[in-house]
């Protein structure tokens, strides 16, 4: 296992990144300590996530990232030897909307046929005991 997972920000044709919109868009401010914290502790164990309550697989690819009330969904890119966080949004209900799961696996093809997405470096070490 390397010593971190590469944490990558899915872009689309037009340039726009649904997780960073998420993140930035002046409603989750206060929360942001947590959706950093759940990315930074993705980037630490990978797919060893999935064996706690902060990540679940979906379909296909697709998994979620989940720290309160919020969800990113993302999937594994082998290739880079990371993941690839394709979209986010707030939960409503509590069952994951089939529309998310759809718009992730629809980012994920594009992802894969134009390989666009940006880097993310998580500014911080959080206190990862405290997830």
């Amino acid at each position: 296992m390397p010593s971190r997972y590469t944490i990558a920000l899915y872009i689309d044709e037009d340039d726009y990144c649904p997780v960073s919109e998420y993140m930035f868009d002046g409603t989750n401010e206060t929360d942001l300590d947590v959706i950093i914290g759940v990315i930074q502790r993705l980037a630490h164990v990978g797919q060893a996530l999935l064996d706690t309550n902060m990540a679940e697989p979906l379909e296909g690819p697709i998994c979620e990232l989940r720290k309160g009330r919020h969800r990113i969904m993302y999937a594994e890119d082998q290739r880079k030897n990371g993941f690839i966080l394709l979209s986010a949004f707030m939960k409503a209900s509590q069952k994951t909307p089939l529309v998310e799961i759809n718009k992730a696996q629809r980012y994920w093809q594009e992802y894969l046929r134009i390989g666009k997405c940006q880097p993310y470096d998580i500014p911080l070490d959080f206190d990862l005991l405290n997830l």
